[in-house]
């Protein structure tokens, strides 16, 4: 028996979100079923030690962004050439080279020749199938239209990719920089101060403060280095195992982000881009509103963020337009809760909410621009200050001694 979290609706048109244990996910999903609840997603609970392992795992991702890429446009490429589902992923499986991919494809077939609907049976894997990618196949079959659907995730993903690359390479410079600032300073520590160590033994108490200090740490640093390198490594993935398996941690490391002078401020406008840019998507793949906003949400990289948008799929199911609930989570400029509004109200919805997150990716783009060049300045003069302290603290005693001889 394993627990699995079950995302369902009821009859009455609540959407609820439950941990049921069963035997196995096919077993449990026909229990939901049969009790007239329709069922959005299950997912096995990750257990503690399921999570350790794969902390500890340095092995690369199952399936890279290129090769996920790769593999929709040729089932969108296959779609279109009029072969039967079937036959598309049998020549699909066959094409892959990632092993551990084409055994999840073989599967997935397995489970669609048996009756099963594409999207239910991407939805078995999670980790490789996002949820925004499987509610988009599940429009795409209920609508017949699932070559433009694929293509238009190709879209989004591109963007996606393209936006958080441009993240990663902005950040490269300052990264280097703090790397070699723990180099230098670790060369310090390390080597030269235990040098100057020897060569003031003789000095006694006449040593200042702050030399005393520096050699008192570089000596506890080289006498317990694998102790130090232990505790840290160890620190490390017990607070990634607490954070990954409790809501609560997760809760508070994201407020925590969110107040980040700036960065919180960026962090958030990065959330709020990428909930519309997926609503857009959803929503022009055909799925209804408030299980658009249910998806979306759930998609946000943000704890914190995502459960104050779920709030906005309740008050939209109650009534409530969208712009209102958006308007209530505070997180979304007031041009932005405009422009949804507009879109409402002339029902050009779709390309208000993509219109949203091109503007706030242009303002992720300024901002991040302009953090940078705070924030590189600032590391250059708090290394230099750092190495500046460390050198004058150990050539501070000689420049004394010198000077004393010579009076």
């Amino acid at each position: 028996m394993a627990e699995f979290v079950c995302k369902y609706g009821t009859a009455a048109g609540d959407i609820l979100e439950r941990i049921y244990v069963a035997d196995n996910e096919k077993n449990l999903r026909e229990q939901m079923e049969q009790q007239g609840y329709y069922v959005f997603g299950i997912q096995r609970k990750l257990q503690a030690t399921t999570v350790v392992k794969s902390l500890l795992s340095f092995n690369r991702r199952k399936v890279t962004d290129k090769q996920f890429m790769i593999f929709n446009q040729e089932l969108a490429a296959l779609i279109h050439s009029g072969l039967p589902l079937l036959r598309s992923l049998e020549l699909l499986m066959e094409r892959i080279d990632n092993q551990e991919f084409s055994s999840i494809l073989q599967n997935v077939y397995e489970k669609v020749k048996s009756g099963t609907s594409l999207s239910e049976a991407f939805s078995s894997y999670p980790e490789i199938f996002p949820r925004v990618y499987t509610a988009s196949i599940l429009a795409g079959e209920k609508s017949g239209t699932l070559e433009q659907v694929i293509r238009r995730y190709l879209s989004y993903m591109k963007i996606s990719i393209a936006i958080r690359t441009k993240v990663v390479s902005s950040m490269i410079y300052p990264a280097l920089l703090l790397l070699l600032s723990f180099c230098v300073i670790g060369v310090l520590v390390g080597y030269v101060i235990p040098k100057f160590t020897e060569f003031y033994a003789g000095f006694g108490g006449n040593l200042p403060l702050v030399t005393k200090g520096l050699i008192a740490l570089a000596t506890f640093v080289r006498g317990n280095f694998i102790l130090i390198g232990i505790v840290v490594i160890g620190s490390i993935l017990a607070f990634r195992v607490y954070v990954k398996t409790s809501e609560k941690a997760r809760i508070a490391v994201d407020r925590l982000k969110l107040r980040v002078p700036y960065l919180g401020n960026l962090w958030t406008k990065f959330s709020v881009s990428q909930l519309m840019r997926t609503l857009h998507t959803l929503l022009a793949g055909g799925i209804p509103l408030v299980n658009a906003i249910d998806v979306a949400a759930s998609s946000v990289g943000n704890t914190l963020i995502s459960k104050r948008l779920s709030n906005v799929s309740q008050s939209v199911k109650e009534g409530d337009t969208l712009w209102s609930s958006l308007q209530q989570t505070n997180l979304m400029t007031h041009m932005a809760v405009e422009m949804v509004k507009v879109g409402e109200e002339t029902g050009s919805l779709e390309e208000m909410l993509r219109n949203i997150s091109d503007f706030y990716d242009e303002e992720i783009d300024t901002n991040l621009t302009n953090v940078l060049a705070i924030i590189e300045p600032v590391m250059l003069i708090v290394m230099g200050m750092v190495i500046a302290v460390i050198l004058l603290a150990m050539y501070y005693p000689l420049f004394t001694a010198i000077t004393t001889i010579h009076d």
